[in-house]
């Protein structure tokens, strides 16, 4: 055996004897290695006497899965020492596998850099290192146990479901988008937890939190006041702009219910608004550019005409769509030095438009009216928004189907952070215990 084979099975850490070992290749997808380990003892351990005897040789096969189309066979050769003079035996060390264990520390860490693959599943990771789905699960709660990050300038917390995973409904996801790491996840996103969590923070980290972006939800504003007094809360555009298209579809709808007697007609009073729809909400650079033909009556528009036709067959509709554009231009134009009277001014329009859908929404503007604001400021020249926090969802999201409905929360939390987060720290030693539960006792077994 030479060094480049050591290499190829990733061994160049061990003392071998390169003249003794050898490998068999049984077939292009099954090898067989025999490693014979340099001699290290000179004195005994207890005595210190030097007549030393070779006395047997022991042989240990080891589980060496590192690669996923490569069987690997591996036999270590230990040596058995006599001390004549002291009549102590020992055996050497095996440096590939821990005490008690036929799995050597190189499978561990091709388990962990394969979980790091959010598409991989503990049972595919199982079938690729030849071991069981028990197995796969320890070593990442024995290796991997990550703790709390940093607060940054900006933080970002939202809420993904997961009611199997915990006894609440929604988790919470800490997010800073600065590092574009997860800070953390908590099991609940209740008032009384969060504030709970965030007075065990020292509040020297939570003086570093300038900004805190979040959706509307009333809890997530009232911990921030409480818990982050000088930092200030931020109102996640795309959820604003979401309430309103909300409204605005109700009064779509309901133009279009009023035509629904001449669906089965070759009309486009009806079909307009049923198969268009897409035209009133989506802005007009989204759209395509080249003529559209109106199956049912044979015409062919422009984007722009269709628009039009739409919106001149009813004042209600066109008013609401001229607000919901004209918002959708103050989001994207505004400033911090013009946001507030701008948007004083679009609150007093949605008001004095009368239009019975666009009062919850006006509301919200009303109550989240500085929240709005504080969004305006930037950071390296971006606005405050979850955006990046709703793309990371996507990815927590797509683990915990692949988790299968697992109830085991330590578990898939440190996976999502493992999975997710870059340069995720593993322990340098295995830890005593796993997160696995405890079951129920077994009862008395009858015959």
């Amino acid at each position: 055996m030479d060094y480049y084979t050591l290499k190829l099975f990733k061994l160049t850490y061990l003392n071998v004897d390169l003249e003794k070992s050898f490998v068999t290749h049984i077939t292009d997808d099954k090898s067989i290695l025999s490693i014979f380990l340099k001699s290290k003892m000179k004195a005994c351990k207890i005595c210190g006497c030097y007549n030393i005897k070779v006395r047997s040789t022991t042989k240990t096969k080891v589980n060496h899965s590192i690669y996923s189309d490569l069987k690997i066979e591996l036999y270590i050769h230990r040596r058995k020492y006599f001390f004549s003079d002291c009549g102590h035996y020992f055996t050497e060390e095996n440096p590939i596998v821990s005490s008690n264990r036929n799995i050597s520390i190189m499978t561990d860490f091709r388990i962990l850099e394969l979980l790091k693959d959010p598409t991989n599943t503990y049972s595919k990771v199982a079938s690729f290192t030849s071991t069981s789905i028990t197995y796969v699960q320890n070593v990442f709660d024995k290796y991997v146990n990550i703790k709390i990050g940093n607060l940054s300038t900006v933080i970002c917390i939202d809420e993904v479901y997961a009611k199997r995973l915990t006894k609440h409904k929604y988790c919470c996801v800490l997010y800073a988008p600065q590092w574009k790491k997860i800070v953390d996840i908590l099991p609940s996103r209740h008032k009384l937890n969060l504030i709970d969590y965030f007075a065990r923070i020292p509040i020297s980290e939570k003086d570093k939190v300038e900004y805190i972006s979040m959706d509307l939800w009333d809890s997530y504003k009232e911990m921030a006041q409480l818990c982050f007094p000088k930092a200030k809360v931020c109102a996640d555009p795309f959820h604003i702009i979401k309430h309103l298209l909300e409204c605005f579809r109700k009064i779509r709808i309901d133009v279009m219910k009023r035509f629904e007697h001449l669906k089965h007609e070759d009309h486009n009073f009806y079909w307009l608004y049923k198969k268009y729809f897409k035209f009133l909400e989506t802005d007009l650079s989204k759209l395509p550019d080249s003529m559209i033909k109106v199956s049912h009556s044979g015409m062919y528009l422009s984007k722009y005409q269709i628009i039009e036709y739409m919106l001149e067959l009813d004042d209600k509709l066109a008013l609401a769509y001229l607000l919901k554009e004209e918002y959708r231009n103050f989001n994207s134009k505004a400033t911090i030095d013009n946001a507030c009277e701008w948007l004083d001014e679009l609150i007093l329009k949605f008001k004095q438009s009368c239009i019975k859908e666009y009062i919850p929404f006006w509301h919200i503007l009303m109550d989240w009216h500085d929240e709005i604001i504080n969004s305006f400021n930037r950071i390296n020249n971006h606005k405050i928004t979850n955006g990046p926090m709703e793309r990371v969802n996507r990815d927590i999201k797509n683990l915990f189907s692949i988790s299968f409905g697992s109830t085991n929360f330590e578990r898939v939390r440190n996976r999502i952070m493992f999975c997710i987060n870059d340069n995720s720290p593993i322990l340098g030693y295995r830890k005593k215990l796993t997160n696995k539960r405890t079951g129920k006792p077994r009862g008395k077994y009858n015959k």
